[in-house]
């Protein structure tokens, strides 16, 4: 197996991407009005909502794209969890969306080497919070909802921690991650039966190169390894956000889809069999991958966490 033939393996790991149906959102505004917010250390997006003071921070999955998506010419061929929530609450909620690293709106860095050497889960935390605690600073919000999809949500309890004014999150969506760390995910998929050998292979790689007992990781950013690079998973790979929703006990919707070959579904059981008492629920997607299959999928999805957010 050569890693050209998983290339968007890893890239499907933590990002949640969307089929091409019309219903998903606008794909020449799917964000209408947007602001960038410039801080310290890093810059968000905001959508303002004069009328409310409430806000959901949304937390995007992995790879080389900025966290709105992949713009080309006037037309948006990605866009993230966000754009889709905005269909369902703008008319409710304001809305941030932090930048990973120094990317901007529409493009890609897969050949960017300054960005290559920065992605790493300590590098996004510090942006992220920098531009949460950033806003928060200077605006004061009633209730916030905090938000992740995959690579997002792997981090998103890590940031809870960090975050000033945690006392106004009210609420948290956690999308195809759960509890295990990516490690942990993986032992359990190199055995799955619907894995193709390829994926087996590389998933044993990976177990392999960052296996716990191993004195030194690699840690390269020059080439693609699995779609990412060493660097990113030796930065990754061990976080386990069980440990830190242990300590959390505002209400959390976890969803998952029941065929997910990326982060397994058992990872989102693991919590909800080990935490019981907390004031979490769950909703599983029967026979859905890392994603919605298809547009009656997608309207499902964002309804599901929209209609959640509401109830809060």
């Amino acid at each position: 197996m050569t890693r050209i033939k998983v290339l968007f393996l890893i890239i499907t790991v933590f990002i949640v991407s969307c089929t091409t149906a019309k219903h998903e959102y606008d794909r020449k505004n799917p964000y209408p009005g947007i602001e960038t917010l410039n801080f310290k250390k890093s810059h968000a997006y905001f959508l303002s909502n004069e009328s409310s003071d409430k806000l959901v921070i949304v937390i995007e999955g992995s790879g080389w794209r900025s966290v709105l998506g992949v713009k080309n010419k006037n037309y948006w061929s990605e866009a993230g969890l966000a754009a889709l929530l905005l269909q369902e609450l703008r008319d409710t909620h304001n809305f941030l969306i932090p930048e990973k690293l120094k990317r901007q709106p529409g493009m890609m860095y897969n050949e960017d080497m300054e960005d290559r050497a920065n992605y790493t889960a300590d590098n996004l935390i510090e942006g992220y919070i920098d531009s949460i605690n950033g806003h928060l600073a200077e605006h004061n919000y009633s209730n916030i909802i905090l938000a992740g999809a995959s690579e997002g949500a792997c981090l998103l309890p890590l940031l809870y921690e960090r975050m000033n004014k945690k006392e106004k999150v009210t609420a948290m969506v956690i999308d195809a991650f759960g509890g295990l760390s990516i490690y942990e995910s993986y032992e359990i998929l190199k055995d799955r039966p619907f894995i193709t050998r390829e994926w087996e292979e590389a998933f044993t790689d990976i177990l392999t190169a960052f296996n716990p007992k191993n004195i030194t990781f690699p840690d390269s950013y020059i080439d693609d390894y699995y779609g990412l690079t060493q660097k990113y998973f030796g930065s990754f790979v061990h976080i386990r956000p069980f440990d830190y929703y242990k300590n959390i006990n505002v209400p959390i919707l976890f969803l998952h889809g029941t065929h997910d070959f990326s982060i397994p579904v058992e990872s989102t059981i693991y919590v909800q069999e080990n935490l019981p008492d907390k004031p979490f629920e769950y909703k599983y997607f029967f026979n859905w991958d890392h994603q919605p299959r298809n547009a009656k999928d997608v309207i499902e999805y964002r309804k599901a966490i929209a209609g959640w957010i509401l109830s809060q």
